[in-house]
């Protein structure tokens, strides 16, 4: 009787807690995207049965539905979803898939350029929000260009330079407000 008793007690503690919790579901999403980029239909099938059968499903969404969207209830920000976006921009074969990740003060854009299938250029992009400074890293076949932009008196200056070219200066480009 005591077990039962128990059991109910929790049962009725866990609904209260979690009484109107709707989240993100971001972990469970990360892991149906981590199984969609599988390009092998049959494989992709496999993966799917192997999450449903090894329980991969049920424990992300058990964690997200208990764990982090509870957290997101109470403190109106969820641990899995917080740091990280990924979209894409595509138009006239051109395809842009960019990475944005948050730390601290400090915003980390990773932009991978395609034309159809073909890997062109990748674009590395590091945002201090306090300061307004920036970092860029240009990775384009076997050349690497670094740009950096400071932010003085309302005045931006950009900073360039190409790695692996000697006796090439920095060029310095200002933009006024």
């Amino acid at each position: 009787m005591k077990r039962i008793i128990s059991a109910v007690l929790a049962m009725a503690i866990v609904m209260v807690s979690l009484q109107g919790c709707y989240g993100k579901m971001s972990l469970t999403r990360k892991v149906y995207k981590l199984n969609g980029e599988v390009s092998d239909k049959y494989l992709r099938s496999f993966v799917t049965w192997v999450f449903v059968l090894a329980p991969v499903y049920t424990a992300s969404v058990l964690a997200d539905f208990i764990l982090f969207n509870t957290i997101e209830f109470w403190s109106g920000k969820n641990p899995i979803a917080a740091g990280e976006k990924n979209f894409q921009y595509s138009e006239n074969g051109q395809t842009y898939k960019i990475n944005a990740r948050k730390s601290g003060d400090t915003i980390t854009y990773r932009i991978n350029h395609y034309n159809g299938d073909t890997y062109l250029d990748t674009l590395s992009i590091d945002w201090d929000t306090k300061s307004g400074n920036s970092r860029a890293t240009l990775h384009e076949s076997g050349k690497v260009t670094e740009f950096q932009a400071i932010l003085e008196k309302g005045v931006v200056r950009v900073l360039s330079s190409v790695q692996g070219v000697p006796s090439r200066a920095p060029e310095t480009v200002m933009l006024r407000n």
